[in-house]
This record gives structure tokens, C-alpha cells and sequence, in this order.
């Protein structure tokens, strides 16, 4: 097995029952053939929402750096 796959498995073991029961429904979602379903919180559908109604059609060096700061952290 995958070193970092066991380390994973290993730290979902050490959570409560319903917790390691939401993991266990993550990795069957992902591991269904096709299934790339994607979830947002209504804040990231805002944001969205709103760059799509922005009449600019790029995002700006600032912005392309802070959504990289937000994404690495």
C-alpha cells in the first residue's frame, strides 16, 4: 500500500465512528466510475457568480496571485 495512503488511513481510524463513516462515503463518491461531483459552499458559488458577471474577462496579476496564496495554504 501507498505510504501516504496508509498515514491517511491510519488518522481516519483515529476518528470517531461518524466521522470516519462521512471519509468512508468521500472515498466511495470518489471512487465511483465518472462520478466528479463537485461541492461548493454558497460563499464559493457567490464568487463564482460574481467573476461571471464581471465584464472583464481576466482576473488581474493580484487576483491570480491571492486565489494562489488562498489555494497553497
Amino acid at each position: 500500500m501507498n505510504k501516504r495512503l496508509d498515514e491517511a488511513l491510519a488518522r481516519v481510524k483515529a476518528l470517531p465512528e461518524d466521522r470516519q463513516g462521512e471519509v468512508a462515503e468521500l472515498l466511495f463518491d470518489f471512487l465511483e466510475p465518472g462520478n466528479v461531483a463537485i461541492h461548493l459552499t454558497p460563499a464559493q458559488v457567490a464568487e463564482i457568480e460574481r467573476g461571471l458577471a464581471d465584464s472583464e474577462p481576466y482576473a488581474s496579476d493580484a487576483e491570480v496571485r491571492a486565489l494562489f496564496q488562498r489555494l497553497t495554504k
